[in-house]
Parts: structure tokens; C-alpha cells; sequence
């Protein structure tokens, strides 16, 4: 399955292993998740299992029109060349994505960069709540801000891909994906320390924002 739309999969489908269909919505519709803390059936609420926000929530509304402002021109270029940016809606929410540029045209290999502002993957703790779907689950804190590296495959950061999911607000995350397709280049094996990187641009630019 897709890591994008395993993120976006309501967590009444993704939190327990089923044998019957998750409802009617068209396949692939982004759909709001359920409450973590509670069962459709009304249930006793389940464990909080991701950690506190220690610090203040960042605001992500200013950069939602305008998702390719997460990252400035300058922070950027420190993961090489890239083509201009593309935004879009993506299945978990407002997304910019840029592409390098070909290594023929710079002579040297680049990394391909995604930001997502997640707003339906039920925040950090929805994450948490499906963590058993990832092949790949590991903490990590970037600027005081807890996350994740969620991905389907488990040997993926090594294999030159990553994807750091921050936890800023109350159902809300900063979602940063890396893509290093060339073998040769000196971050391929350590994917998860170049997004990490990308995220805590992202969280000193919200930072900034207020």
C-alpha cells in the first residue's frame, strides 16, 4: 500500500486488522479520521500513545494556500539543484513538492523534496494509533517537536527514501519526504537524517511566521 494513502486511511479502517469493507467513500477519498481516543461503537477510550506537544502549536494556516513557502529558495538549494516548485491538494493535505534537477544538466545527483501540511491522518497520535501498518516506525524530536519516520518499507532509509511527520498541533503535522535515487550519493544510506533536516527548516519558518 501507498505510504500516502496508508497516512490519509481513517483510522476505524487502518487502527485493527478487518475482513470487511471500511465503508462507501470512493477509493483513495481523503477521509477525516476518527477520534484516536474512541471507538465508533462508543467503546472505553483506547491509550494515548504519542507524546505530549511539550512546546506552543505552530500555525500552518498562513503557508496552506501557499504550501511551497514552507522552505525558502536559500534552504533549498542546500539539497542541490531543483526545478521550480509544484504545489497541489495531496490526499493528507496542502503539498509542494521539488523536483532536482537532472544530474546531466548540474553533474551531480540531487534529492527530490515533498512538504505536507497532514491535516487528516488524525495528527501525531493517529500516526501512532496504525504505527503496526509501517514497515519502518521510529521516534524522533526536531526542534522539540515530536514525529515519526512512517514508511511501508522497513529497509527504505537506507534505500534513499524517508518521510519525517512532526507533530505541531492538535490533529495536524508537518510532513517532509525525501527521495534519493542515486545510489552513489553521499546520503543515500541516511535519508532519515536528510529529511529531519528539511523538518526543522520547516518548524523555524513556522516559528518565524508568527
Amino acid at each position: 500500500m501507498d505510504v500516502r494513502r496508508l497516512l490519509a486511511m481513517p483510522l476505524a479502517c487502518s487502527a485493527v486488522l478487518i475482513t470487511t469493507s471500511c465503508g462507501t467513500a470512493n477509493p483513495g477519498s481523503p477521509t477525516a479520521p476518527e477520534n484516536p481516543a474512541t471507538s465508533r461503537s462508543g467503546a472505553a477510550p483506547t491509550s494515548r500513545l504519542a507524546p505530549p506537544l511539550s512546546q506552543p502549536e505552530l500555525d500552518t494556516a498562513p503557508f496552506e494556500k501557499d504550501p511551497c513557502t514552507l522552505l525558502r529558495p536559500e534552504q533549498v538549494a542546500q539539497f542541490g539543484e531543483h526545478k521550480p516548485p509544484e504545489s497541489e491538494e495531496a490526499l493528507t493535505g496542502p503539498s509542494c513538492r521539488w523536483a532536482p534537477e537532472s544530474s546531466l544538466k548540474t553533474g551531480t545527483p540531487g534529492i527530490r523534496l515533498t512538504v505536507t501540511i497532514n491535516t487528516k491522518s488524525g495528527g501525531l497520535e493517529g500516526i501512532y494509533q496504525r504505527r503496526d501498518k509501517f514497515g519502518h516506525f521510529q521516534e524522533t524530536v526536531i526542534a522539540r517537536y515530536p514525529g515519526v519516520h512512517a514508511l511501508d518499507w522497513r529497509e527504505a532509509p537506507a534505500n534513499g527514501d524517508c518521510d519525517t511527520l512532526l507533530g505541531v498541533g492538535e490533529g495536524r503535522l508537518v510532513d517532509v519526504s525525501v527521495s534519493v535515487r542515486d545510489k552513489n550519493h553521499p546520503d543515500y544510506a541516511t535519508a532519515c537524517k536528510v529529511s529531519d533536516r528539511a523538518a526543522g527548516m520547516v518548524i523555524e519558518n513556522l516559528k518565524g511566521a508568527k
